[in-house]
């Protein structure tokens, strides 16, 4: 009997030499590159869970910021870390599945550069228009703006940003022929919209809501599946009758290619966790977040059908990045 169990352990080890490793892991602190500059929401979340993960597994979270390239490069350093499970990336949807058809040429594979771990968060974008232009809701905005064709404009926090794409599925979508006005950030997009300069822009609850109250900005549609907590007076888009603009922002944790599966699976576990605890679930939505906690397969189909959704509208903007 001894002599089978010293059998079965000698071909666990050798088929798989990572298994007792991953019975311990984390043994010390796991890097999270972030792909965008320090203090945007998506660091935030990592923040949040930090004390969570440290108390559950005693090694924290080291956020290392990489922004730049539109979020190429945080990303392709995720892509190119060892496979050992001590450097993974909050992802979020630009980097990968829609600068897969923005750039021209790109560091890394969308889907074979990496292991999912889970979906993070969602978040949603609201079209908001400026409070003199002479419309109540989306359908009389819809119809002035097919009125005013090639005249109406639309503020981006950038080209080839989720707002900017938002835009082209807004026409895409309703008819209208929004002109996009590309800004370096959203800072810079809604001081336009507020003086008046832009009529529209798609950007979040919390950036627009200070100023409906006070008649500078009215908000027509929000692209959630289903009305906000935070807006329930706000209709969908869907129940507008436009489904195709439901729309969610996303955040993923992801490894790079190769990581083993019991500490991918490991992660999903602690992360998945962390997300339902209802004091997470609290702070997130003070924040605009809804937490997922999906599996790591489902994860990797939510991909590969976000990156086939996205082409033909990047596409349609006629935007490329050489």
């Amino acid at each position: 009997m001894r002599l089978k169990q010293s059998a079965l352990l000698f071909a666990l080890a050798v088929i798989h030499p990572l298994y007792g490793w991953a019975q311990t892991y984390p043994s010390r602190p796991i890097r999270v590159i972030v792909p965008f500059a320090p203090g945007t929401g998506p660091e935030q979340t990592v923040r949040l869970f930090n004390d969570k993960f440290v108390q559950s597994t005693g090694q924290p979270l080291v956020i290392e910021n990489k922004g730049g390239a539109g979020g190429n490069i945080g990303t392709d350093a995720v892509a190119k870390a060892a496979p050992d499970g001590y450097t993974i990336g909050l992802i979020a949807i630009n980097m990968l599945v829609i600068n897969p058809h923005l750039y021209k040429n790109m560091p890394y594979d969308p889907i074979k550069s990496f292991e999912p771990i889970t979906q993070v968060i969602n978040t949603n974008h609201v079209l908001a228009i400026n409070g003199n232009v002479p419309a109540a809701n989306l359908r009389e905005f819809i119809a002035w703006a097919k009125a005013n064709a090639g005249k109406v404009s639309i503020s981006t926090n950038g080209a080839g940003t989720t707002p900017h794409l938002l835009g082209v599925l807004l026409n895409q979508n309703t008819g209208t022929d929004l002109v996009a006005v590309h800004y370096k950030g959203g800072g810079e997009a809604i001081k336009d919209l507020l003086g008046g300069h832009v009529q529209a822009m798609f950007g979040s609850p919390f950036q627009v809501m200070p100023f409906v109250l006070s008649g500078k900005v009215k908000i027509l549609a929000i692209t959630r599946a289903r009305r906000s907590d935070v807006l329930p007076e706000v209709p969908t888009f869907a129940e507008l009758g436009y489904p195709d603009m439901v729309v969610d922002v996303w955040t993923a944790y992801m490894a790079p290619a190769g990581t083993p599966a019991a500490i991918v699976q490991k992660l999903y576990d602690e992360f998945a966790r962390i997300l339902a605890l209802p004091d997470i679930v609290k702070a997130l939505a003070a924040q605009g977040y809804a937490p997922v906690g999906s599996t790591p397969a489902a994860t990797a189909q939510m991909i590969r059908t976000e990156l086939k959704r996205w082409e033909g509208v990047v596409k349609a903007s006629g935007w490329k990045v050489q």
